[in-house]
């Protein structure tokens, strides 16, 4: 029932964009979120997001030197590249990517660090909850990560 009123909302985001790539799109969110969820029971908590935060920063910084670079940035999929490419919006994809990794990077050099990673990830986490101030306190479900600027930042780029 959850997961059917999630989709459901993210069908009214997208009422413009094709049925498949909603439906694609859908399955791919529900995905990553599922990843970040580690126990299945819902709910991303702080603990359970910084875990994956510090996974995807160690697979990003494939130098190991401690910051993401664009090029690396842009090579990661976050599993909707095929999504858009089906769709024809590669490009509109990487735009919003780029954005993104524009508005992390805080100090402006060009690169994230770790730390540049995690505000942006739990910054925009804690918008789509409603301002939770500590990661002990931030439980976000399926329909708030959607609401994510970051993830509807990456979901307007498919239509």
């Amino acid at each position: 029932m959850k997961l059917a009123a999630a989709a459901l909302a993210l069908g009214f985001t997208f009422s413009v964009a094709p049925a498949r790539a909603q439906s694609d799109a859908a399955h791919v969110l529900d995905a990553v979120f599922y990843g970040f969820d580690e126990d299945h029971d819902g709910v991303i908590t702080g603990a359970e997001a910084n875990r994956f935060i510090d996974k995807t920063f160690s697979e990003l910084d494939r130098g190991k030197t401690g910051k993401i670079s664009p090029q690396a940035w842009m090579s990661f999929s976050f599993g909707l590249a095929d999504v858009a490419a089906d769709q024809g919006r590669s490009d509109a994809y990487d735009r919003a990517k780029a954005k993104i990794f524009k508005r992390w990077d805080r100090a402006k050099s060009g690169a994230l660090t770790l730390e540049d990673y995690r505000a942006g990830v739990l910054g925009d986490a804690r918008k789509a909850v409603g301002g939770a101030t500590k990661d002990a306190d931030l439980r976000i479900d399926l329909a708030a990560f959607k609401r994510a600027p970051f993830v509807r930042q990456l979901m307007r780029a498919l239509h």
